[in-house]
């Protein structure tokens, strides 16, 4: 409903309802959000994993983002992109796995957000073997904001940001979207009350499960730690350019086996 309202010369203007104040009315921040995702595209396959895609594209433009993943990581060390916004943004996820270090592991492991806005002035020494793959995509700041309920942590959403930071009022906005991520995670309801667990949903885990098995076989061949495997094959991986990802399924396979010399 538009106010009309008398200026002192008689005549009548119109003007806008008031906007909600996001920072003092949550759960309008709710209602937008859940009313952005019964948005999905006709085209969009059912399932979670669909449906977090879908999030993180919403995410991504509404917020004005570069892009958005969402991470599971069941376990510190472990790490699979979920869903993302785009094939960059999930490269960039990957990029965190690959070099062992970056803001959702960091969010992870507190089990709060991390908020970085400035990521080459203030956070440069914070992850130097990612930031340098952020930065050459474009992206000036991250947010990383933990899904969990209590005490269980079940993954992450990442958000990568241009040159725009995200201001009070889009931080809670996005603090919206990781919890309907969450709520999709947990029992598969999708927006507007469909409830369809995708069958496969655990390929989307299987894709790192080389990773751990070529980290043991390394560890047996060189006769380390599983922690040292796991650092020799991230240092082959980064000092190749591959994904750690395919260097551990050449391992499985008996393709290659690193050795502790990184050449």
């Amino acid at each position: 409903m538009h106010l009309v309202v008398q200026d002192p010369a008689g005549a009548h203007r119109s003007t806008p309802p008031r906007k909600p104040d996001l920072l003092t009315d949550p759960e309008s921040v709710h209602r937008r959000v859940d009313e952005l995702l019964t948005r999905r595209r006709p085209t969009d396959p059912p399932g979670v994993v669909s449906a977090l895609d879908s999030l993180c594209r919403t995410v991504r433009d509404d917020l004005d983002l570069i892009g958005a993943t969402v991470s599971l990581i069941p376990s510190v060390g472990t790490h699979t992109v979920c869903a993302a916004s785009s094939p960059a943004a999930r490269r960039l996820d990957e990029a965190q796995f690959n070099v062992g270090e970056g803001p959702a592991r960091d969010a992870f492991g507190a089990r709060r957000p991390v908020l970085a806005a400035d990521l080459e002035s203030t956070h440069a020494q914070r992850w130097p073997g990612w930031i340098p793959a952020a930065l050459a995509d474009g992206v000036t700041g991250v947010y990383s904001f933990p899904l969990h309920v209590g005490a269980a942590i079940f993954g992450v959403l990442t958000l990568y940001a241009g040159e725009r930071a995200l201001d009070q009022e889009r931080i809670v906005t996005a603090t919206a979207f990781a919890e309907l991520a969450t709520e999709i995670l947990l029992d598969g309801t999708l927006p507007g009350g469909d409830s369809q667990w995708e069958p496969d949903l655990g390929r989307t885990l299987e894709r790192h499960a080389y990773v751990y098995q070529a980290q043991g076989m390394v560890m047996v061949a060189l006769g380390v730690t599983l922690a040292e495997a796991l650092a020799i094959m991230r240092a082959h991986a980064w000092a190749n350019g591959d994904d750690l990802t395919e260097l551990a399924g050449e391992i499985v396979a008996g393709q290659f086996m690193p050795s502790r010399d990184i050449r």
